[in-house]
């Protein structure tokens, strides 16, 4: 599934301007955790299995939590939490630790070790320097037990595994932003679990609405970088997000969900209430006619996917077979690896991942950084240009032909950084009129002996599996889908449909895509966990798609109504 899974070599192009440099030198928690990693790489030089390169990471997190349900408060939390994640590795670059186990410390089923620091940082740095010292003993415990294991493993190895060496040179350099101001750190909780409620309300209007919450998110990650060859980063990363869910239940107990979702990198640029009112009184009633609407039969043929839909498609069929981490090893599918060069998509397409972008088309992205989680400087990369394959998401782990990173190692909470995506951009140099391509959608399943083709108009996630150990495909999950007929007859609304197939078969079908951008913005979980990433891409029309329909559930409509009692 989407996760698989020198002595310095240091490559110095020139360090960068430090941002705030009086501030970055009272910066106490910068200080300890630079002074730390330092005095514990030059303390395991004496061991005998010495590191070869570290890096400490702090990410520093204020969140707010607020929920509201059909019109009252159902929770409002704010946080402030600060975690710690060191980075060893043991041998050279032409084999390490991190061979066959991409994490620096087990993964159990309640998830990764990190140091869980304090967050008062005026008497209590050696509570600090503690917690510090005892994540970076275990983990450096776990290297060396996992670096024997690697050894053992390399002398059975197939021959023909992936070249590169394990850790790749790279350029060094400093980057340092001041606090944000203790005002941009939380949000105006009352006004805005009465915003909230207002739009939750609205799901009282439907009795058969099951689920009816607006939620607001807000964290903002103050993230740090250190590392034994020089690096020193400290950025902020705020989001701002509102979610809106309404879920009803047909008659045959398939639950139907539906979302809504705004972005922002301040909770002031949210859209208005009379915005977020209006579109939730759109998804009510569509989540009336969903629970009325006939449950669509197995089906392939044609299909014109939206912008949302063909972004989360992309995301997950094409997005992860580009990060060129999970072209490591044998047990990686590898799906494009020997592409390079070659046509994968129609000659017209773009495709690109970039970090840098803040904002497309009117709408902020929420993949945006300047620094990855190794410390190197966000890089735009064009992996498909004119319909070719010219490049994959880099992190310091190198591939065949791609010795460099291009800064896409990204991770949260206890994790070590893999490659992954960012702001994923699909783009056409032929777009079609929307007219255009719902006339090119009939005409195509009249060709192929079809009544309709479908049109996908929202979906909420989707998985895909990249490994060897189980097939290279895909699953989509769509939330609103249409038969367009062919006869003429009105568009209509279909429930229970899942978008199955494999990659290489679903993208030399592609035909065409449309000149309406649309931005879907989401949280990608993997194996390094879950970040923030953007999909961004416009209607696409495929000759030919495979659905399934969703398994029958087992779930009994309530028999009782549902209780609503106005608010006061």
């Amino acid at each position: 599934m989407k996760g698989i899974k020198l002595i310095c070599i240091c490559c110095i192009l020139g360090m960068t301007g430090i941002h705030g440099v009086s501030a970055q030198s009272e910066d106490n928690l910068l200080n300890i955790l630079s002074g730390e990693l330092n005095k514990h790489y030059r303390e395991l030089q004496g061991e005998k299995l010495p590191p070869y390169y570290m890096n400490y990471r702090i990410i520093d997190t204020w969140s707010t939590t607020i929920i509201t349900s059909f019109g009252a408060l159902r929770d409002n939390q704010s946080r402030h939490t600060r975690i710690m994640i060191p980075h060893i590795r043991l041998g050279d670059t032409t084999l390490d630790n991190y061979k066959y186990y991409p994490m620096g410390s087990e993964v159990t089923e309640f998830g990764i070790s990190s140091a869980v620091l304090p967050i008062d940082d005026g008497n209590n740095e050696d509570a600090i320097r503690q917690e510090i010292w005892m994540e970076a003993s275990s983990r450096y415990a776990f290297a060396v037990d996992i670096y024997e294991r690697t050894k053992a493993q390399t002398k059975v190895n197939v021959k023909n595994e992936d070249k590169a060496p394990y850790f790749s040179a790279a350029p060094v350099e400093s980057y340092y932003e001041a606090p944000f101001p203790a005002d941009r750190l939380k949000v105006d909780a009352e006004a805005w679990i009465a915003r909230l409620k207002k739009i939750s309300a609205l799901f009282n209007e439907n009795m058969n609405i099951m689920q009816g919450d607006a939620t607001l998110t807000y964290d903002v990650e103050r993230r740090y970088f250190v590392d034994t060859e020089g690096r020193s980063v400290v950025q902020n990363l705020p989001y701002a997000r509102v979610m809106i869910q309404g879920n009803v239940m047909a008659l045959d107990g398939m639950r139907l969900p539906l979302y809504l979702s705004y972005f922002a990198h301040d909770p002031a640029d949210l859209p208005s209430d009379e915005q977020m009112m209006a579109d939730t009184r759109e998804m009510i009633k569509t989540l009336a006619a969903l629970r009325e609407a006939p449950v669509a039969d197995p089906y392939t043929g044609p299909a014109l996917l939206s912008g949302a839909a063909s972004g989360v498609f992309f995301h997950e069929i094409f997005g992860h077979r580009l990060e060129g981490q999970r072209m490591k090893t044998d047990e990686d599918g590898q799906t494009f690896k020997q592409m390079v060069g070659e046509n994968v998509l129609a000659p017209d397409f773009q495709v690109s991942d970039d970090p840098t972008l803040t904002s497309y088309a009117g709408k902020e992205l929420n993949g945006h950084y300047k620094f990855d989680d190794q410390g190197i400087r966000a890089e735009r990369v064009n992996v498909v240009v004119d319909g070719k394959l010219r490049d994959f998401l880099m992190s310091r782990v190198p591939i065949d032909g791609f010795p460099k990173t291009n800064g896409h190692a990204r991770a949260s909470d206890g994790f070590d950084p893999v490659s992954r995506q960012s702001n994923l951009c699909i783009e056409t140099k032929a777009p079609k009129t929307q007219q255009k391509l719902r006339a090119m959608l009939i005409e195509e399943a009249k060709k192929q002996n079809k009544e309709y083709g479908y049109f996908f108009k929202e979906v909420t996630s989707g998985l895909t599996y990249t490994g060897t150990s189980s097939t290279n495909s895909f699953n989509v999950t769509p939330l609103v889908v249409y038969r367009v007929y062919t006869d003429g007859r009105p568009d209509e609304l279909v429930r229970g449909v899942i978008l199955i197939g494999t990659p290489l078969s679903m993208f030399s079908n592609i035909v065409c895509a449309g000149d309406d951008p649309s931005v879907f913005v989401g949280i990608c979980g993997a194996e390094s966990g879950g970040v923030q990433v953007t999909a961004i891409s416009p209607t696409i029309l495929v000759n030919k798609v495979e659905t399934q329909r969703t398994a029958k559930s087992s779930v009994l409509p309530p028999v009782l109504p549902r209780v609503y009692v106005p608010q006061k």
